[in-house]
């Protein structure tokens, strides 16, 4: 993992990017789509603040055909209930396998790995399982590494619990908070540690703003 802050996304990297308005969420998730669609990867894109459709005028609104990179299959929009919620339930052993295919189908059409994101409000359903969220991230820092494969999680500031937000916060080795700079995140915990947290809600928006800062 490179150590300097960076704009450029790469292989292995797990970021969670806090945002407090779409415009900042749809800058972020285009650019991040962007850059794998021009390292040749498959990116598969979990909707939630928006449907797909207003995902697709996002991305063309941006330069991005987002028709013509689904129908090459370079482009896949998910929405909660065919992603993280499929069936009703959130499971991190199901989501890490559903990933793990993922990356095997892209690498067998011919792409260089995928590029994952999702938008993380499918935590207000507070479907059941949802509290593995923690656990869920954790595992995913060694899926990415051991992947041709890396994951953007977006959170929302103004709309998610700051419990959430904290296990955001820990579970990312990267983050992004404002503008496009890829920041080593100092409150991150390692995951064999952060497997099994507690969240921990005490001076959450002082961790931000020095993350913002």
């Amino acid at each position: 993992m490179t150590t300097a802050p960076r704009v450029v996304y790469q292989q292995g990297d797990h970021v969670c990017t806090l945002f407090s308005s779409e415009e900042e969420q749809l800058v972020a998730a285009t650019d991040y789509i962007r850059q794998g669609l021009a390292r040749g990867e498959r990116c598969l894109y979990v909707c939630g603040e928006q449907t797909p459709e207003d995902f697709r005028r996002a991305l063309n609104a941006v330069g991005i055909e987002a028709e013509y990179e689904e129908n090459r299959g370079a482009l896949v929009l998910l929405t909660k209930e065919t992603g993280h919620l499929a069936g009703g339930t959130f499971s991190p052993s199901r989501m890490i396998s559903m990933l793990g295919k993922a990356v095997e189908d892209a690498l067998a059409d011919g792409f260089t790995g995928l590029a994952a994101a999702g938008d993380m409000t499918w935590l207000l359903d507070e479907a059941p399982g949802s509290d593995d969220v923690a656990e869920y991230e954790a595992l995913l820092n060694d899926f990415y590494k051991n992947n041709r494969a890396l994951g953007l999680c977006q959170y929302n500031r103004r709309r998610l619990p700051d419990a959430c937000l904290d296990h955001g916060i820990a579970t990312h080795p990267t983050i992004r908070v404002s503008g496009s700079i890829l920041m080593v995140n100092p409150f991150y915990e390692l995951p064999e540690i952060a497997v099994t947290r507690r969240a921990n809600t005490d001076g959450i928006e002082a961790r931000i703003d020095q993350l913002r800062s």
